[in-house]
This record gives C-alpha cells, sequence and structure tokens, in this order.
C-alpha cells in the first residue's frame, strides 16, 4: 500500500514538473509571471494555446467578390468595370483567368476576383479569377 501511494506521489510531481517547464516557455521578458498580462492587449497569453499567427481582416490578401458590370475599356492587362454601384473597378486579367467567350467592351459581364492586398480593394483594383458575360 504504501509503494502505490509513493508511486501515485512520484506520477503526480512529474506531471506537476512538466506542467510548470511547459508554462516557462510561454512567459515573455515583458512580464509574463502569474497575473500578470504578457500582451500589450491586456490578455495573459495562454502557454496551452499556440502563438497565434496573424490576424486577418476579410479586406485583406485572399477576399474575394463577385462584380458585376459593365466593361468600359481594356487597357492592356487590366478589364475596367462600371459596376452595379457606379464606381469603376480595375481587374488584372492574365493567364490564369478563365474567359467565357469573347468579351468586349459595353459587354455586361460578371467577374470572380480575389483581392491581393488591401489597398486593392480600397482602389478598386482586383485580380479577375474568371470573367463571363452575363
Amino acid at each position: 500500500m504504501k509503494s502505490i501511494t509513493i508511486l501515485c506521489l512520484n506520477v503526480l510531481l512529474g506531471f506537476a514538473l512538466a506542467a510548470g517547464a511547459y508554462a516557462v516557455q510561454g512567459q515573455t521578458d515583458a512580464g509574463g509571471g502569474a497575473g500578470q498580462p504578457s500582451s500589450p492587449t491586456g490578455k495573459a497569453d495562454s502557454p496551452a494555446q499556440p502563438a497565434p499567427g496573424p490576424i486577418i481582416n476579410p479586406r485583406t490578401a485572399g477576399h474575394t467578390e463577385t462584380i458585376e458590370g459593365e466593361l468600359l475599356r481594356i487597357d492592356g492587362g487590366f478589364y475596367v468595370v462600371k459596376d452595379l454601384t457606379g464606381r469603376e473597378v480595375s481587374l488584372k486579367v492574365d493567364k490564369d483567368t478563365k474567359i467565357d467567350g469573347n468579351i468586349v467592351p459595353h459587354d455586361q459581364i460578371v467577374a470572380h476576383a480575389t483581392a491581393l492586398k488591401t489597398k486593392h480593394t480600397e482602389s478598386g483594383a482586383w485580380h479577375a479569377d474568371a470573367i463571363k458575360k452575363r
């Protein structure tokens, strides 16, 4: 009975040491001690969770939209479209863009486009993934 108690205490001590070592890994020099937040947001970091990746705003890289409107002109590798709200949108067209049919200026089109950077959504420049007549 005594050996079982000692064995259980050794197992618990092993778990406590492992948890303590793991908790030390999550602390930073900026003050990650117990009860002190170690992040600028005021929240204490949890060593049990992986470090967060970059925060992705829905209006940044990878954001897709369907753009509908009239094709005003083709300027080199860009299709300029007047969308349904009246703003001009530039669609970058390249070898990866799937174009259905012969699309010419003044056609009504539907384009599936991806924003490459935040500035593209603000300035109206997108990469066209697919374009077809409406």
